[in-house]
Formats: C-alpha cells, structure tokens, sequence
C-alpha cells in the first residue's frame, strides 16, 4: 500500500449522521464506545441535517509528525496509515499542526492522547459499518 493514497473517503452528502462510524472505531481500538476517542468525527453542519465527516487523510508529509517531540508519530510499514503509538504523551502538538482537525485529545485509560484514523490496521471498520455508505476507501 502506497502512504498517502490509502485513506478513507467521505461523502458528507450521504451521512444521516447516525455516528456508527464514531462507535465501531472508539470500540475497535478501546473497548468502549466513546465519541471523543475515535478516528472519525462526525459533526451536524449549519443546515438541519446536514453532516460532515473528519477524518485523517494520511498525509504525505505528515505535519503531525514534524512536530511531535517524542516522535509519537509514525508511518505503519503494513498499512502506510500514520499512527499515532503509544509512547505519545498528550502534548497535543500534533492537534495543532493537523490541517484538517483530524486529530484530537481524549482520555483513554486514564491517560490524555492524541486520537487519529489508523486505518484500523488496513481494513477500516467505519467503512465497513456505514449504513448508508458515507465512508468508503
């Protein structure tokens, strides 16, 4: 798999904003069902029933990663996702160097780190759990 290219896709269009999505990702990776530590942010928009979707698009050339001061940050050699690993220390740098907000802070375990779409190891289950296939990659 080529960095940069694999990466899940959204149509905001399609999203009826039932945050499954949200729930598969927080379980997968946590145990838990806990919208604030997922991969996947799903967010109500201006209009009534309009949804967008946040997620991280793989960068290139990862400016969460420049900034890290641990180099928490790193490319999966398998899937080519930027991963966020477990020496991460919560600084939270990297939520302010993510262009697209794809990154965010939650307390997992009782310990405060960054949260982002690993591409759940090469297969994301938030594609695979969308009812109305909002997600895809």
């Amino acid at each position: 798999m080529i960095p940069g290219v694999v990466k899940v896709l959204t149509n905001a269009r399609a999203c009826q904003g039932c945050r499954a999505c949200e729930a598969v990702c927080s379980l997968k990776h946590y145990g838990v069902v806990n919208p604030n530590a997922t991969g996947v942010k799903i967010t109500e928009g201006k209009a009534p029933g309009k949804f967008a979707q946040t997620i991280c698009q793989q960068c290139i050339d990862m400016p969460c990663a420049a900034v890290c001061p641990v180099e928490a940050i790193q490319k999966d050699g398998f899937t080519g996702a930027v991963a966020i690993l477990d020496t991460c220390t919560g600084c939270g740098a990297c939520v302010e160097a993510c262009p697209i907000h794809a990154i965010r802070m939650a307390d997992v375990a009782d310990q405060v780190r960054a949260i982002k779409c690993d591409l759940c190891g090469g297969i994301p289950e938030c594609v695979a759990i969308c009812p109305r296939q909002a997600l895809s990659w």
